[in-house]
């Protein structure tokens, strides 16, 4: 049987070998298939990975489990829209994975063999596990989930009597182990840590009943939380031992294959949390010693994982617009370049053997694919093949990394993505898109469906992405531009790109349009009570009010080191909440504003696009407010993005660039 990439490909390839290659649509975008999360079995012969898709009938991304032989063969799909958390055995003779089927009250813990067929249920859970790791002997496997509900409570909210109070916490997240049994019947789980705590993370080595267990607690599950979270370690027979005492969080939390120590990633220095570029740390766990690993250049740290001896740790490093591979050895802290180039890789995961190295990776002319190589003998290979025939079936645009220096002397990165049939010495309409976070980056990426930079380019737009002081991956310096002063410099760097582009002869002056998301959305309203240059704007999920912000969302981290000082109080430092609201200048506002976000966010709440909506309306600029039903701070269902996409197209199309437009429709249901 043909694999579904492989029909894929091959039906798309006579296609396009019959018209050739076409401009790619908004529901060619949201269609692409996307693969990560690769899986390694123990001794490298396999490779699991997911392959996620848009189902237009379930209105959302599914997530296929995927295996693939290193030997080759084509790919067999494991699982279809379904499971999570997979997890190799320690033999490599079975997989666990979390799913909810049919009779399953909560998602339950599950096992199929390693060449298929049908998956035995493991768990008889009261509420959802995750994170499965098993035990090195594989006779039990260890998870989190809540701590299930007391009767009284259940009896409670079935009545309706549901009143609680605000942000205390009524739930906790607990670390349990599944004994597997040798009979058919599930087995019940046991509580390995006891307390009134949230445990966020753990990782362990050993045998069922014995081994070690780092795991990461904190008071709850909110995210201000997360920062007075501290590491524990956990014995049998024995009381836990705190093993940190510190004002920031460990993130990717690893134990060494001897137990004997753990990395973290933290946005600390010094032993203190601060405005830095995340970094690697290893800590001893006898000693209670950190030592902080690969410091001194300019990257953020953002995964790290053991090498099977525990000589080395494989991390990725955001350095700008690239993520490369990167090797430390602990023995003489020297690191070393595995993989680099003009990509973005993620998904980093280790076989037990040591010798099969996975990892995602996406460049700006293909979307995500597996890729997998030996540690010992760096030669890529990449595994998966879902995007063979992108360049025979749509025509693309180039994207490519541009530098310049402000007039401060800063020198500043940014992707330049051009148009279709770009001819040098013409100018072209410029739409300017800010990254979010802020603290992050744009980096290579051509398919990122809330861009859609192939429908932009295709009707003669060209784009520009701006990495602002106030992001990462430029050095800390670099990170601490939006300290005390949240627009100090972060906005006069984006203009300094357009600056940069009508210099060159690149970009009409005329012809300007920006939008963003999140940060993007709050830079994008910024700038338009800043300058009156750009035609059209689109704020996405973009706050405002900066008071009103800090109260209002579900994290307050980070924002008093932009600030100074929280919003209320007689210390507070009200001149720099007012001084970077756009709320606060929006009379200064002439740009025809279209505002998108989710009904349902917590992050950026959507009280801020209602604020800046009437205010705009009062004022009578255009402007278009739509909230989406049930979204997030991220749209998740299928039709919500197609219209995300449709609507912005639509608004710069009519105002930049000059173009009619006819919004696509979803694709009709498969029984229709």
């Amino acid at each position: 049987m043909l694999a579904l990439g492989a029909l894929t490909s091959v039906g798309a390839t006579i296609a396009a070998a019959e018209e050739g290659p076409r401009v790619m649509t908004a529901v060619d975008l949201l269609n692409l298939a996307r693969a990560s999360s690769p899986m390694p079995s123990p001794d490298g012969s396999a490779i699991l990975y997911r392959v996620s898709h848009a189902d237009w009938d379930k209105n959302k991304a599914v997530s296929e489990l995927w295996r693939l032989d290193a030997a080759g063969g084509a790919p067999r799909r494991m699982l279809a829209d379904a499971g999570s958390h997979a997890s190799w055995s320690p033999d490599g003779r079975a997989i666990a994975f979390v799913d909810t089927r049919e009779g399953d009250k909560t998602a339950q813990i599950y096992l199929l063999a390693a060449d298929g067929g049908e998956a035995r249920r493991l768990s008889a859970l009261d509420t959802a596990p995750s994170d499965l790791v098993w035990s090195d002997d594989g006779k039990a496997l260890f998870f989190l989930a809540n701590v299930p509900q007391s009767k009284e409570r259940t009896a409670r909210l079935k009545a309706k009597d549901d009143m609680v109070p605000f942000e205390e916490p009524l739930d906790h997240k607990a670390l349990w182990r599944l004994d597997l049994a040798d009979g058919a019947a599930p087995a019940k789980a046991q509580r390995v840590v006891e307390g009134g705590f949230d445990v966020r993370a753990f990782d362990r080595v050993g045998g069922a009943h014995g081994g070690r267990i780092v795991y990461r607690r904190a008071a709850s599950g909110l995210l201000d939380d997360q920062s007075a979270s501290e590491l524990y370690l956990h014995v049998d027979g024995a009381p836990d031992r705190r093993l940190t005492d510190n004002d920031y969080n460990e993130t990717e939390l690893r134990l060494a294959p001897d137990g004997r120590s753990a990395l973290f990633i933290a946005t600390a220095k010094g032993g203190r949390y601060g405005t830095f570029n995340p970094n690697l740390f290893v800590l001893d766990l006898a000693s209670g010693a950190v030592r902080e690993m690969a410091a001194g250049p300019d990257w953020a740290v953002k995964e790290a994982i053991w090498s099977a001896d525990g000589r080395t740790i494989y991390f990725t490093a955001q350095d700008g617009v690239r993520t490369t591979l990167q090797a430390v050895d602990l023995a003489h802290d020297r690191v070393t370049r595995l993989v680099g180039g003009d990509a973005v890789i993620g998904g980093i995961a280790l076989s037990r053997d040591g010798h099969t190295l996975g990892f995602a990776q996406r460049t700006s002319a293909r979307p995500e694919e597996i890729v997998t190589f030996d540690p010992a003998r760096p030669r890529p290979i990449q595994r998966t093949h879902l995007h063979d025939d992108l360049a025979s079936r749509f025509r693309l645009p180039r994207q490519e990394a541009i530098h310049w220096t402000t007039r401060d002397g800063q020198k500043l990165e940014g992707l330049l993505t051009y148009p279709l049939d770009y001819q040098p010495g013409k100018r072209y309409p410029l739409i300017v898109q800010s990254h979010g976070g802020p603290r992050s980056a744009d980096q290579f990426n051509l398919f990122a469906y809330s861009r859609f930079l192939p429908l932009l380019t295709a009707r003669g737009a060209m784009v520009l992405s701006v990495n602002y002081r106030g992001g990462t991956g430029y050095g800390d310096t670099f990170l601490q531009g939006m300290n005390a002063g949240y627009f100090r410099l972060a906005d006069k760097d984006v203009l300094s790109g357009v600056d940069e582009l009508v210099a060159r002869g690149l970009a009409d002056p005329d012809r300007l349009g920006m939008m963003g998301w999140s940060a993007g959305g709050h830079m994008t309203a910024r700038l338009e009570t800043v300058t009156d240059r750009f035609k059209a704007a689109v704020v996405g999920a973009g706050a405002v009010d900066w008071p009103s912000m800090y109260l209002t969302s579900d994290t307050r981290w980070q924002r008093k080191e932009w600030f100074v000082t929280p919003p209320y109080g007689t210390t507070a430092r009200r001149d720099l909440y007012q001084d970077y609201s756009p709320l606060a200048a929006v009379d200064k506002v002439t740009t025809p504003t279209l505002i998108l976000a989710g009904a349902e966010d917590e992050r950026v709440p959507s009280s801020q696009s209602v604020m800046y909506y009437r205010a705009l309306k009062a004022l009578g600029v255009e402007s278009r407010l739509y909230l989406a039903p049930r979204e997030p701070h991220n749209f998740r269902e299928l039709r919500h993005r197609l219209f995300q996409i449709n609507a912005q197209v639509e608004w710069f199309s009519r105002l930049v660039l000059g173009l009619d437009f006819t919004p696509e429709e979803a694709p009709e249901p498969a029984d229709s």
